[in-house]
């Protein structure tokens, strides 16, 4: 089964069961942005393909919980990243604060993972797609289905102390219509996004969104296959009180 997870965990964005994504802010207009992938209900269907039993008993269940530190990244590949140019350098420095967290625990059906990345204020969340993809590609069990995702189109963000907005910038021609004609695991898969704001919210645009209880978090939640069929169906504004 170990075996197995790590030849499959790659393609698992796609047929996860929860996408979050997961930003607090703070007044500076700073905060630390989440991309959680939990793919539990995924590793059933990885038990499914193990069909070999031999596979199975050769193998003990898998279990990890481990926080990967960029920084330690970062020196590990010290003498390559001086080769780089000292526009890739800096990028590369801006994530030095960054974490990978993975969770794995077959017993459990667990597979969790999440990308942790602070920011320093609203230009620089604006850049996070960037951000995510680079880390993505110093994890070597990371989702590489989600550098072509991410690719697609840009999140742009608005912050100040009277109101929060979030708009996608699209191509003019985007591969992800072809993608998610292509696979069927779409419409299993629920993507969220989470705002925690310093302020108290007054008004949203968006229809079905909720509010949390303390009145500064704010809840949506779609359908992955109607979110690629339609990126710009999460735009909306928030005017805080």
């Amino acid at each position: 089964m170990k075996k197995l997870i790590i030849l499959i965990l790659p393609i698992l964005i796609l047929i996860s069961c929860q996408i979050t994504e997961d930003v607090y802010f703070k007044k500076d207009g700073s905060g630390i942005y989440n991309f959680k992938m939990d793919m539990g209900g995924a590793i059933k269907m990885l038990k499914g393909m193990a069909a070999n039993d031999s596979i199975k008993k050769e193998t003990a269940p898998e279990k990890m919980d481990t926080v990967i530190l960029f920084a330690d990244i970062l020196k590990q590949n010290k003498d390559s990243i001086a080769q780089m140019s000292k526009e890739e350098r800096e990028f590369l420095e801006s994530l030095k604060d960054a974490k990978i967290h993975m969770n794995v625990d077959e017993t459990k059906d667990k597979v969790f993972l999440n990308y942790e990345i602070p920011f320093k204020n609203i230009e620089d969340l604006n850049n996070i797609n960037e951000k995510l993809k680079k880390l993505n590609s110093y994890n070597s069990r990371g989702a590489k289905d989600m550098d072509q995702s991410i690719d697609e189109f840009q999140v742009l963000y608005r912050f100040d102390k009277h109101g929060f907005s979030r708009k996608v910038k699209l191509p003019r021609k985007s591969g992800i219509q072809q993608t998610k004609e292509d696979n069927k695991f779409l419409s299993i898969v629920d993507y969220e996004i989470i705002f925690h704001f310093p302020y108290k919210i007054d008004k949203v645009s968006y229809k079905d969104a909720l509010i949390g209880s303390d009145g500064k978090s704010l809840y949506i939640k779609v359908p992955l296959d109607s979110l690629f069929k339609n990126p710009q169906m999460l735009d909306f504004e928030v005017k805080f009180r």
